[in-house]
């Protein structure tokens, strides 16, 4: 069965934008928000590959990240992410 369409609402430039990225593209407006909410991962994902990538760690080197090392982490990922949204 075939999804049907709905719509959106945006702003003029947001609309502009995603036309503009698209074309150059190749592509339509509508397969191009697919593919970008396609790359973007919910907080669930996130934290089920977390659970995998510790379980891959644990199964490969037998090491248990605790979970100081895992807040740790996290906190050091996030700094990052602030320092390249301000740069």
């Amino acid at each position: 069965m075939a999804e049907k369409d709905t719509s959106i609402k945006t702003t003029r430039d947001v609309r502009d934008r995603l036309r503009v990225l698209a074309s150059e593209r190749g592509t339509t407006m509508n397969d191009l928000l697919a593919e970008l909410v396609a790359r973007e991962l919910t907080e669930e994902e996130k934290e089920q590959r977390a659970q995998q990538a510790l379980e891959e760690i644990k199964q490969t080197t037998g090491v248990t990240v605790s979970d100081s090392a895992r807040t740790r982490a996290r906190a050091f990922l996030q700094s990052l992410g602030q320092e390249h949204h301000a740069a």
